[in-house]
Protein backbone atom coordinates (compact mmCIF):
# COMPACT_ATOMS: atom_id res chain seq x y z
CA UNK A 1 0.00 0.00 0.00
CA UNK A 2 2.81 2.14 0.89
CA UNK A 3 3.65 3.00 -2.97
CA UNK A 4 2.22 5.00 -5.83
CA UNK A 5 -0.46 2.95 -7.55
CA UNK A 6 0.86 1.99 -10.74
CA UNK A 7 -0.98 2.05 -14.85
CA UNK A 8 -2.34 -0.24 -16.76
CA UNK A 9 -3.61 -0.37 -20.21
CA UNK A 10 -7.49 0.26 -20.04
CA UNK A 11 -9.33 -2.85 -19.90
CA UNK A 12 -12.73 -4.52 -21.93
CA UNK A 13 -15.53 -2.90 -19.61
CA UNK A 14 -16.91 -5.54 -17.41
CA UNK A 15 -20.42 -6.73 -18.01
CA UNK A 16 -23.37 -5.99 -15.63
CA UNK A 17 -24.99 -8.68 -14.73
CA UNK A 18 -28.76 -8.41 -13.49
CA UNK A 19 -29.20 -10.43 -9.87
CA UNK A 20 -32.74 -10.37 -8.41
CA UNK A 21 -33.00 -9.92 -4.70
CA UNK A 22 -35.93 -10.84 -2.86
CA UNK A 23 -37.16 -8.70 -0.20
CA UNK A 24 -39.00 -9.68 3.00
CA UNK A 25 -42.88 -10.01 2.95
CA UNK A 26 -44.50 -8.32 5.60
CA UNK A 27 -48.21 -9.75 6.83
CA UNK A 28 -49.92 -8.23 9.81
CA UNK A 29 -51.64 -10.74 11.96
CA UNK A 30 -55.20 -10.47 13.32
CA UNK A 31 -55.67 -9.56 17.21
CA UNK A 32 -57.61 -12.88 17.97
CA UNK A 33 -55.80 -14.27 20.86
CA UNK A 34 -56.08 -17.99 22.09
CA UNK A 35 -60.11 -18.52 22.94
CA UNK A 36 -60.88 -15.46 21.96
CA UNK A 37 -62.30 -17.29 18.68
CA UNK A 38 -61.14 -15.15 16.05
CA UNK A 39 -58.59 -16.41 13.82
CA UNK A 40 -55.04 -15.03 14.24
CA UNK A 41 -55.29 -13.98 9.87
CA UNK A 42 -58.47 -12.36 10.60
CA UNK A 43 -58.75 -8.73 9.15
CA UNK A 44 -59.04 -5.88 11.90
CA UNK A 45 -62.32 -4.27 11.40
CA UNK A 46 -62.19 -1.38 9.32
CA UNK A 47 -58.87 -1.66 8.36
CA UNK A 48 -57.38 -4.04 5.11
CA UNK A 49 -54.38 -5.83 4.86
CA UNK A 50 -50.99 -4.15 3.76
CA UNK A 51 -49.69 -4.64 0.41
CA UNK A 52 -46.26 -6.67 0.07
CA UNK A 53 -43.17 -5.08 -0.02
CA UNK A 54 -42.13 -5.44 -3.78
CA UNK A 55 -38.92 -7.41 -4.66
CA UNK A 56 -35.74 -5.21 -4.86
CA UNK A 57 -33.70 -5.80 -8.14
CA UNK A 58 -30.36 -5.11 -8.50
CA UNK A 59 -27.50 -4.68 -11.04
CA UNK A 60 -24.40 -6.06 -10.69
CA UNK A 61 -20.81 -5.59 -11.82
CA UNK A 62 -17.29 -7.10 -11.21
CA UNK A 63 -15.08 -4.52 -10.58
CA UNK A 64 -11.75 -6.79 -11.38
CA UNK A 65 -10.47 -7.58 -14.85
CA UNK A 66 -8.73 -11.10 -14.74
CA UNK A 67 -10.02 -12.37 -11.52
CA UNK A 68 -8.81 -15.76 -12.71
CA UNK A 69 -5.24 -14.95 -13.74
CA UNK A 70 -5.00 -15.67 -17.67
CA UNK A 71 -3.62 -12.90 -19.15
CA UNK A 72 -0.40 -13.04 -17.12
CA UNK A 73 1.40 -10.38 -14.69
CA UNK A 74 3.61 -7.20 -15.31
CA UNK A 75 6.57 -7.41 -12.95
CA UNK A 76 7.17 -3.91 -11.25
CA UNK A 77 11.01 -2.99 -10.17
CA UNK A 78 11.74 -1.75 -6.36
CA UNK A 79 11.85 1.80 -8.08
CA UNK A 80 8.43 1.51 -9.61
CA UNK A 81 9.28 1.08 -13.07
CA UNK A 82 7.57 -1.79 -14.97
CA UNK A 83 10.18 -4.68 -15.70
CA UNK A 84 8.46 -6.63 -18.23
CA UNK A 85 5.60 -9.14 -18.50
CA UNK A 86 5.13 -12.83 -17.48
CA UNK A 87 3.12 -15.61 -18.12
CA UNK A 88 2.56 -18.18 -15.68
CA UNK A 89 -0.60 -19.98 -16.73
CA UNK A 90 0.66 -22.99 -18.96
CA UNK A 91 -2.03 -23.06 -21.41
CA UNK A 92 -0.92 -19.71 -22.88
CA UNK A 93 2.88 -19.17 -21.87
CA UNK A 94 3.24 -16.88 -24.32
CA UNK A 95 0.38 -14.75 -23.48
CA UNK A 96 -2.93 -13.49 -25.69
CA UNK A 97 -3.89 -10.59 -27.11
CA UNK A 98 -4.75 -8.78 -23.79
CA UNK A 99 -2.32 -7.41 -22.06
CA UNK A 100 -1.93 -8.22 -18.13
CA UNK A 101 -4.38 -6.52 -15.96
CA UNK A 102 -2.50 -7.34 -12.38
CA UNK A 103 0.76 -5.85 -11.46
CA UNK A 104 3.21 -7.59 -9.17
CA UNK A 105 5.30 -5.62 -7.01
CA UNK A 106 7.93 -6.32 -4.76
CA UNK A 107 9.03 -3.38 -2.77
CA UNK A 108 12.24 -3.51 -0.23
CA UNK A 109 12.70 -7.42 -1.00
CA UNK A 110 16.41 -7.95 -2.71
CA UNK A 111 16.38 -9.36 -5.60
CA UNK A 112 14.18 -8.66 -8.63
CA UNK A 113 11.13 -11.25 -9.39
CA UNK A 114 11.89 -10.30 -13.55
CA UNK A 115 15.80 -9.12 -13.83
CA UNK A 116 16.61 -12.09 -11.22
CA UNK A 117 14.48 -14.88 -11.90
CA UNK A 118 15.46 -18.05 -11.33
CA UNK A 119 14.63 -21.84 -13.85
CA UNK A 120 11.29 -22.80 -12.55
CA UNK A 121 8.01 -24.67 -13.76
CA UNK A 122 5.84 -22.48 -15.93
CA UNK A 123 3.42 -21.97 -13.57
CA UNK A 124 6.23 -20.00 -10.80
CA UNK A 125 8.27 -17.35 -10.53
CA UNK A 126 10.83 -17.21 -8.36
CA UNK A 127 14.01 -14.96 -7.50
CA UNK A 128 15.29 -18.32 -5.75
CA UNK A 129 15.43 -16.84 -2.35
CA UNK A 130 12.78 -14.04 -1.54
CA UNK A 131 9.78 -13.98 -3.71
CA UNK A 132 7.92 -16.74 -4.93
CA UNK A 133 4.82 -16.57 -7.20
CA UNK A 134 2.66 -19.36 -8.00
CA UNK A 135 -0.10 -19.57 -10.17
CA UNK A 136 -2.25 -23.25 -9.89
CA UNK A 137 -4.13 -23.85 -13.52
CA UNK A 138 -6.33 -26.19 -12.02
CA UNK A 139 -8.94 -23.55 -9.74
CA UNK A 140 -7.40 -20.09 -10.95
CA UNK A 141 -5.58 -19.46 -7.91
CA UNK A 142 -1.92 -17.92 -6.97
CA UNK A 143 0.01 -18.38 -4.13
CA UNK A 144 2.33 -15.42 -2.66
CA UNK A 145 5.30 -16.69 -0.40
CA UNK A 146 7.85 -14.40 0.96
CA UNK A 147 10.53 -15.41 2.77
CA UNK A 148 12.37 -12.26 4.34
CA UNK A 149 14.98 -14.44 6.31
CA UNK A 150 18.10 -13.72 3.74
CA UNK A 151 16.98 -10.26 4.02
CA UNK A 152 17.80 -9.73 7.54
CA UNK A 153 20.14 -12.37 7.88
CA UNK A 154 19.33 -12.82 11.62
CA UNK A 155 19.49 -8.82 12.26
CA UNK A 156 16.43 -7.11 13.81
CA UNK A 157 13.58 -5.27 11.45
CA UNK A 158 13.28 -1.95 11.82
CA UNK A 159 10.34 0.07 10.79
CA UNK A 160 11.63 2.58 7.79
CA UNK A 161 11.70 -0.40 5.13
CA UNK A 162 8.71 -3.03 4.73
CA UNK A 163 9.36 -5.80 2.58
CA UNK A 164 6.52 -6.58 0.45
CA UNK A 165 5.02 -8.52 -2.59
CA UNK A 166 1.90 -7.74 -3.80
CA UNK A 167 -0.79 -8.19 -6.51
CA UNK A 168 -1.97 -4.93 -7.83
CA UNK A 169 -4.50 -3.89 -10.29
CA UNK A 170 -4.63 0.06 -10.92
CA UNK A 171 -6.06 1.84 -12.41
CA UNK A 172 -9.62 0.00 -12.41
CA UNK A 173 -11.59 0.34 -15.92
CA UNK A 174 -13.37 3.59 -14.67
CA UNK A 175 -12.56 7.58 -15.23
CA UNK A 176 -14.90 10.09 -13.35
CA UNK A 177 -13.77 12.76 -16.53
CA UNK A 178 -14.57 10.60 -18.80
CA UNK A 179 -18.48 11.21 -20.51
CA UNK A 180 -18.20 7.24 -22.13
CA UNK A 181 -17.74 6.14 -18.58
CA UNK A 182 -20.26 7.58 -17.36
CA UNK A 183 -22.69 4.77 -16.88
CA UNK A 184 -20.18 2.76 -15.15
CA UNK A 185 -20.12 5.71 -12.16
CA UNK A 186 -22.93 4.20 -10.48
CA UNK A 187 -20.75 0.79 -9.71
CA UNK A 188 -17.51 2.49 -9.48
CA UNK A 189 -18.34 4.96 -6.86
CA UNK A 190 -18.83 4.19 -2.90
CA UNK A 191 -22.28 5.15 -3.02
CA UNK A 192 -23.17 2.00 -4.54
CA UNK A 193 -26.04 -0.18 -2.60
CA UNK A 194 -23.48 -2.59 -1.61
CA UNK A 195 -19.75 -2.99 -2.74
CA UNK A 196 -18.72 -6.83 -1.67
CA UNK A 197 -15.27 -8.23 -1.90
CA UNK A 198 -14.98 -11.89 -1.76
CA UNK A 199 -11.81 -14.69 -1.54
CA UNK A 200 -10.78 -17.65 -0.66
CA UNK A 201 -7.73 -17.93 1.08
CA UNK A 202 -5.66 -20.56 2.82
CA UNK A 203 -2.06 -20.40 4.63
CA UNK A 204 0.09 -23.12 2.73
CA UNK A 205 3.25 -22.81 5.04
CA UNK A 206 4.29 -20.18 8.26
CA UNK A 207 8.19 -19.93 9.59
CA UNK A 208 9.40 -17.23 12.58
CA UNK A 209 12.31 -16.59 14.09
CA UNK A 210 11.71 -13.91 16.68
CA UNK A 211 14.36 -11.30 17.23
CA UNK A 212 14.75 -8.23 18.53
CA UNK A 213 13.32 -5.74 17.25
CA UNK A 214 10.00 -5.59 14.66
CA UNK A 215 8.11 -8.87 13.68
CA UNK A 216 5.33 -8.32 11.91
CA UNK A 217 3.44 -10.19 8.83
CA UNK A 218 0.50 -8.99 7.56
CA UNK A 219 -1.01 -10.37 4.49
CA UNK A 220 -3.87 -6.80 3.40
CA UNK A 221 -6.23 -6.21 0.55
CA UNK A 222 -6.13 -2.73 -0.06
CA UNK A 223 -8.60 -0.43 -2.09
CA UNK A 224 -7.70 2.84 -3.22
CA UNK A 225 -10.07 5.71 -2.89
CA UNK A 226 -10.22 9.05 -4.91
CA UNK A 227 -11.98 11.96 -5.51
CA UNK A 228 -14.34 12.21 -8.59
CA UNK A 229 -12.71 15.84 -8.90
CA UNK A 230 -9.00 16.86 -6.76
CA UNK A 231 -6.98 14.68 -5.35
CA UNK A 232 -8.28 13.74 -2.08
CA UNK A 233 -6.78 9.54 -1.61
CA UNK A 234 -7.25 6.96 0.99
CA UNK A 235 -5.81 3.70 1.25
CA UNK A 236 -8.90 1.68 2.60
CA UNK A 237 -7.50 -1.83 3.77
CA UNK A 238 -9.48 -5.29 4.36
CA UNK A 239 -6.87 -7.11 6.86
CA UNK A 240 -6.72 -10.60 6.13
CA UNK A 241 -3.68 -12.27 7.98
CA UNK A 242 -1.46 -10.88 10.99
CA UNK A 243 0.89 -12.82 13.11
CA UNK A 244 0.78 -10.29 16.20
CA UNK A 245 -2.68 -11.06 17.02
CA UNK A 246 -6.54 -9.87 15.61
CA UNK A 247 -6.55 -6.22 14.51
CA UNK A 248 -8.81 -3.28 15.26
CA UNK A 249 -10.35 -0.14 13.38
CA UNK A 250 -6.77 1.59 12.25
CA UNK A 251 -6.52 5.30 10.91
CA UNK A 252 -3.57 7.28 10.44
CA UNK A 253 -1.20 8.89 7.86
CA UNK A 254 0.93 6.89 5.40
CA UNK A 255 4.74 8.13 6.53
CA UNK A 256 6.29 5.93 4.24
CA UNK A 257 6.33 7.61 0.98
CA UNK A 258 2.47 8.70 0.17
CA UNK A 259 1.39 10.87 3.37
CA UNK A 260 -1.91 9.73 2.16
CA UNK A 261 -5.06 8.42 4.90
CA UNK A 262 -4.76 5.31 5.82
CA UNK A 263 -7.92 3.27 7.13
CA UNK A 264 -8.40 -0.42 7.83
CA UNK A 265 -11.53 -2.24 9.42
CA UNK A 266 -10.99 -4.84 12.18
CA UNK A 267 -9.89 -8.53 10.93
CA UNK A 268 -13.18 -9.66 13.09
CA UNK A 269 -15.47 -7.73 10.58
CA UNK A 270 -13.41 -9.05 7.73
CA UNK A 271 -14.41 -12.71 9.06
CA UNK A 272 -17.73 -12.48 10.29
CA UNK A 273 -18.89 -14.41 7.85
CA UNK A 274 -16.32 -17.64 8.13
CA UNK A 275 -16.02 -19.95 10.55
CA UNK A 276 -12.48 -18.57 11.43
CA UNK A 277 -9.46 -16.41 10.56
CA UNK A 278 -6.01 -17.67 9.96
CA UNK A 279 -5.36 -17.75 13.66
CA UNK A 280 -6.20 -19.97 16.28
CA UNK A 281 -8.00 -19.29 19.58
CA UNK A 282 -4.62 -19.05 20.82
CA UNK A 283 -3.57 -16.60 18.03
CA UNK A 284 -1.07 -18.74 16.52
CA UNK A 285 -1.30 -18.94 12.53
CA UNK A 286 -3.07 -21.99 11.04
CA UNK A 287 -1.28 -23.78 8.21
CA UNK A 288 -3.34 -25.79 6.36
CA UNK A 289 -5.26 -27.15 3.09
CA UNK A 290 -8.59 -26.09 3.88
CA UNK A 291 -9.79 -22.93 1.83
CA UNK A 292 -11.32 -20.29 4.03
CA UNK A 293 -14.05 -18.13 2.23
CA UNK A 294 -14.42 -14.32 3.11
CA UNK A 295 -16.88 -11.87 2.16
CA UNK A 296 -17.25 -8.54 2.79
CA UNK A 297 -19.88 -5.84 2.37
CA UNK A 298 -17.57 -2.77 2.26
CA UNK A 299 -20.37 -0.02 2.48
CA UNK A 300 -20.83 0.69 5.81
CA UNK A 301 -17.24 0.89 5.80
CA UNK A 302 -16.85 3.09 3.74
CA UNK A 303 -19.45 4.94 5.22
CA UNK A 304 -17.57 4.99 8.64
CA UNK A 305 -14.20 6.07 7.05
CA UNK A 306 -16.03 9.11 5.20
CA UNK A 307 -17.67 10.32 8.29
CA UNK A 308 -13.88 9.92 9.79
CA UNK A 309 -11.99 11.91 6.93
CA UNK A 310 -14.73 14.59 7.07
CA UNK A 311 -14.72 14.59 10.96
CA UNK A 312 -11.05 15.08 10.91
CA UNK A 313 -10.63 17.68 8.15
CA UNK A 314 -8.72 14.72 5.83
CA UNK A 315 -10.79 15.28 2.48
CA UNK A 316 -10.55 18.54 0.65
CA UNK A 317 -12.93 17.77 -1.96
CA UNK A 318 -15.27 14.60 -1.59
CA UNK A 319 -17.82 15.59 0.84
CA UNK A 320 -19.90 12.60 0.36
CA UNK A 321 -19.84 8.80 -1.12
CA UNK A 322 -20.41 9.94 -4.57
CA UNK A 323 -17.99 11.76 -4.47
CA UNK A 324 -15.38 8.90 -3.70
CA UNK A 325 -14.75 5.78 -6.52
CA UNK A 326 -12.49 3.03 -6.07
CA UNK A 327 -9.47 3.18 -8.36
CA UNK A 328 -7.67 0.51 -7.75
CA UNK A 329 -6.48 -2.68 -5.62
CA UNK A 330 -3.64 -4.32 -4.09
CA UNK A 331 -2.90 -7.66 -2.12
CA UNK A 332 -0.13 -9.56 -0.74
CA UNK A 333 2.25 -9.24 2.03
CA UNK A 334 4.36 -6.40 4.02
CA UNK A 335 6.86 -7.84 6.46
CA UNK A 336 9.32 -7.02 8.84
CA UNK A 337 11.17 -9.48 10.63
CA UNK A 338 12.53 -12.84 9.52
CA UNK A 339 9.40 -14.72 8.57
CA UNK A 340 9.03 -17.54 5.77
CA UNK A 341 5.57 -17.76 4.96
CA UNK A 342 2.49 -18.61 1.63
CA UNK A 343 -0.53 -17.82 1.47
CA UNK A 344 -3.07 -18.69 -1.53
CA UNK A 345 -5.84 -17.15 -3.12
CA UNK A 346 -8.40 -17.74 -5.47
CA UNK A 347 -12.17 -15.96 -7.05
CA UNK A 348 -10.38 -12.55 -5.70
CA UNK A 349 -13.81 -10.25 -6.85
CA UNK A 350 -14.87 -7.35 -5.72
CA UNK A 351 -18.82 -7.15 -7.08
CA UNK A 352 -21.00 -3.66 -6.81
CA UNK A 353 -24.42 -3.67 -6.91
CA UNK A 354 -26.84 -1.41 -7.40
CA UNK A 355 -30.68 -1.22 -6.95
CA UNK A 356 -32.62 -0.81 -10.24
CA UNK A 357 -35.38 1.38 -10.29
CA UNK A 358 -37.37 0.16 -13.66
CA UNK A 359 -36.23 3.26 -15.62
Amino acid sequence: MKYKPGNTKKRIPAGIISVLMTGLMCMTCGCGGAGSGTAATDEVPGTSAPEPTPERKYTMMQLFDDFDYRNGFTVIGQNTVKRGNVYLDPERPEGGEEKPSWMIAQWNSGPCLYRDRVETAQNILSDGSVKTVTFDPADRSVALRLNTFPIYNGAPGKTDKWPHLLLEQSPLDFNPAKSVDSEKAPYYCCSADRMEVELDIRMNSYRHEEIEGVNAAQFLSYYYLKSVTGDDFIWFGVPLFDNRGETQIYWAVDTAGSDRMIYSIASTDTYKNSPHSLLNASGEPIVSDEWIHVKVDLKPHLEAVLNRALSDGKLKYAKSLDELYISGVNIGWETIGSFDAEIQIRDFKLCSYVEDDGQ
